[in-house]
């Protein structure tokens, strides 16, 4: 049968308004954002995906696989050894066991002995060096370290003091950096001007992002942190002072920004539109929640 020519034309027409109505309606292509997202202590504690324990090179590996990056908490042991270790002990975590060994009172030889376990999960404790190799050889993402202080005056004692730690951790961390090829992509995060100083007078350690961090409303802590030196701002997300606001008045005076930590989509929104340069999350599909790359 003959169809005529006026009726082709309709037909292809028609065809190709289902076929653009079709790709409309598809999910729309990622947005191109400047804000890196950070795993937070390695993304280790993600509720949609379970499976590693957290500050472990393997939940590490994890979160950079869908992230820009990792944020992990740093602590020393008596050897001078930067370990990667959020709480002040390792009560609850050591297998068999109800050790509340610190690990700035630890050597070693100890810390690398301990199994750690959580629900169905083993690991062990990891060397900041040992991240360090394997983002050297590797990935090169971005690395966040959380400088633990919450220790006891008799553990800082075994340093002399709080200080004598802070100045043997950076001395220690200078050491570990020598060959490292990403310190630009490095941030550190304290609330320790004498700190920062040691760490500055390294060429190893000299590019590090040093970031303020300190619990004071956001326009105090900009100035405080211009004041004494830093480079840039770790803070709460959930703090009413932290707006989209006060972040770009950071940002105007030359501070990198860090939020932490949304985990929801939700909040992950609310992080996102004050324009962080980092936002750290324990949710390794935060990108994917936002429709961002």
């Amino acid at each position: 049968m003959f169809i005529g020519f006026n009726r082709i034309i309709s037909i292809l027409f028609v065809s190709a308004g289902l076929v653009t109505l079709t790709n409309s309606c598809g999910k729309p292509e990622p947005i191109e954002t400047a804000t890196n997202f950070l795993g937070h202590k390695g993304s280790g504690n993600n509720n949609y995906n379970d499976l590693l324990i957290e500050n472990t090179l393997p939940s590490i590996k994890s979160a950079v696989n869908r992230l820009d990056g990792a944020e992990l908490d740093i602590q020393m042991s008596l050897d001078g050894t930067p370990w990667i270790w959020h709480n002040a002990s390792l009560k609850g975590y050591v297998c068999n066991s109800n050790s509340q060994d610190t690990i700035p009172k630890m050597r070693d030889a100890d810390i690398e002995q301990v199994r750690i376990c959580h629900q169905t999960k083993q690991d062990q404790i990891y060397k900041l060096a040992e991240v360090l190799n394997w983002n050297n050889n590797g990935p090169g993402v971005y690395i966040s370290l959380d400088i633990k202080v919450s220790f006891s005056a008799t553990t800082f004692r075994l340093y002399g003091d709080r200080n004598g730690y802070l100045t043997q951790l950076a001395t220690s961390l200078a050491s570990i950096f020598e060959n490292y090829r990403h310190t630009d992509k490095t941030l550190v995060e304290v609330d320790s001007q004498l700190f920062c100083t040691r760490l500055k007078s390294f060429p190893s350690t000299r590019a590090i992002t040093t970031c303020f961090m300190r619990y004071e409303p956001m326009q105090k802590k900009i100035e405080n942190a211009i004041r004494l030196g830093y480079e840039g701002l770790s803070c709460n997300y959930t703090d009413p002072s932290v707006t989209k606001e006060t972040v770009a008045a950071a940002k105007k005076a030359g501070l990198k920004v860090q939020l932490w930590t949304p985990y929801y989509r939700d909040e992950l929104r609310k992080a996102f539109a004050m324009h962080p340069d980092f936002i750290q999350t324990d949710n390794i599909y935060a990108k994917q929640a936002l429709n961002v790359r």
